[in-house]
């Protein structure tokens, strides 16, 4: 059986296997976009809902700030760590209220990377701000887990890249999804609580038929 079929029988849910043929036959990245986005939002409304998302944005604003006051009480390096490890049993107790969940296991990962990047700019941090980093960051851990976790060896024989010219397509790709992938999961911090994920308008313009088109005859197949 063909590689590609191989690689893409790994794949669950809606949209993936669609992506991966356009980036295993080395489509213009609009067009793998496209797709990967929709399959991200189709994720998103069902087996990657994360329900807590909420939560885990807060427990990351709750972490900073309890490192911004213990750097204004000079308590030294020693107690720099506290914060993060508070932020840890957080995340442990969201995951767990979500029976361990893949979507919030991702979700979690996802703000302890959020935490260390921001720690430095602890004092000045805002919710906003940690959501949209959130968003990025959990909108690129679901396209890892999901799709280039799975097909990356299928894509690079495919195209008889190096490891190097693969992990470049995959830099200007995640560069060309950045904005779209952050709206589509913003859409699970509703104040409602309603999650109604819908993907971005797509880059790619649908082909619209003209007028001979439409008027030409079906060809009819001979029984």
């Amino acid at each position: 059986m063909p590689d590609g079929d191989r690689f893409e029988r790994t794949l669950c849910g809606r949209g993936w296997g669609k992506a991966y043929r356009l980036a295993r036959a080395n489509e213009k990245l609009n067009l793998v976009g496209d797709a990967l986005i929709k399959a991200v939002a189709a994720a998103l409304r069902g087996p990657l809902v994360c329900h807590s998302l909420t939560k885990i944005r807060d427990a990351v604003y709750q972490a900073l700030r309890e490192k911004a006051r213990a750097g204004q009480l000079n308590f030294g390096d020693q107690t720099l760590a506290d914060p993060f490890r508070m932020l840890t049993d957080l995340l442990s107790d969201i995951a767990n209220e979500d029976s361990n969940s893949v979507s919030t296991q991702l979700a979690a990962r996802a703000a302890q990377t959020v935490y260390l990047d921001l720690q430095r700019d602890c004092e000045d941090v805002t919710s906003s701000q940690i959501q949209d980093r959130l968003n990025k960051e959990l909108g690129e851990r679901i396209l890892r887990h999901q799709f280039l976790a799975r097909v990356r060896e299928g894509v690079v024989l495919a195209n008889n890249r190096t490891a190097e010219e693969q992990m470049a397509w995959e830099d200007d790709l995640f560069a060309h999804l950045d904005d779209r992938l952050k709206k589509t999961v913003d859409q699970m911090f509703r104040a409602d609580g309603k999650i109604a994920i819908r993907a971005p308008r797509r880059t790619t313009p649908q082909r619209k038929m003209t007028i001979e088109e439409l008027h030409e005859g079906i060809e009819v197949l001979e029984v």
